[in-house]
Order: C-alpha cells, then sequence, then structure tokens
C-alpha cells in the first residue's frame, strides 16, 4: 500500500496559489488611477446628448477632455456607469474646443493636441478643424 498513488495536498495548495495569484493580476489590470468628471452636457438633435468630460491622471499629468455622443434616453448617471467602455468621439488636450452645432452639423475647432477623433455617429455629422498652437 505505500507506493500506491493518492492525491496530495500539495497540488490543492497550488491550485489555490495560481487561482489567487490570478485574480491578483486581473484586479492589478483594471486598477487606473484616471478620474473623469463630467464639465458639460449638451443636448445634439433628439437623439443625442454631448458630454464633455475632464480627465486627470494624477499631480503630475495634464488634464485631457473627452467628447462623448451618447443616447439622450439614458441618464447621467448611466453614462457615468458606462464611461469607460464607451467610446469618445474627440479625445484632445485642449480646454477651449469651440462647439457649433448647425442643424445636424457638428463643427470642432482645436488648438492643441489631438489623440484620437472619429466620426461614427448615424444622426450628427462631425467635423473637425484644427492646429497645432
Amino acid at each position: 500500500m505505500p507506493k500506491e498513488r493518492v492525491f496530495r495536498k500539495n497540488y490543492i495548495f497550488i491550485v489555490l496559489v495560481v487561482a489567487f495569484l490570478g485574480y491578483l493580476i486581473m484586479v492589478a489590470l483594471d486598477f487606473s488611477p484616471y478620474e473623469q468628471t463630467i464639465i458639460r452636457k449638451e443636448r445634439i438633435g433628439e437623439f443625442n446628448t454631448l458630454y464633455v468630460t475632464e480627465g486627470s491622471a494624477g499631480a503630475t499629468t495634464q488634464n485631457t477632455y473627452k467628447y462623448y455622443l451618447y443616447p439622450s434616453v439614458k441618464t447621467e448617471k448611466e453614462f457615468l456607469a458606462d464611461v469607460r467602455d464607451y467610446p469618445s468621439v474627440l479625445f484632445t488636450s485642449d480646454s477651449n474646443v469651440q462647439m457649433q452645432l448647425k442643424g445636424r452639423y457638428l463643427y470642432f475647432t482645436v488648438k492643441g493636441t489631438i489623440y484620437s477623433f472619429t466620426n461614427q455617429s448615424d444622426s450628427v455629422f462631425i467635423y473637425l478643424n484644427s492646429t497645432p498652437f
């Protein structure tokens, strides 16, 4: 009987340690010091609301500004819950972006760094004018 195979307690310990390390890695990857606050909210047409958020990652980084076109039927609380996973229309370092709405056309004038821009909206056409300074 001494040579019979049995399940050893060491294997259970190893499995638990690997599972715990996996959980720690998952929590560490989900952590982000980037905080966003809504600084402007404007209704764009009957289907969309434009949210402007100011993002800060700490005292040593420059603030960034994201512009979101979000469905008007949803509330501000729903927007804040979805903001991490929802794509922004414009992501810039300029705090004084000029916006102009003419019918279904939305014009952005940006002076500064543009990190990303997308014109993928069904009900509003978005145009961008930019200068580096």
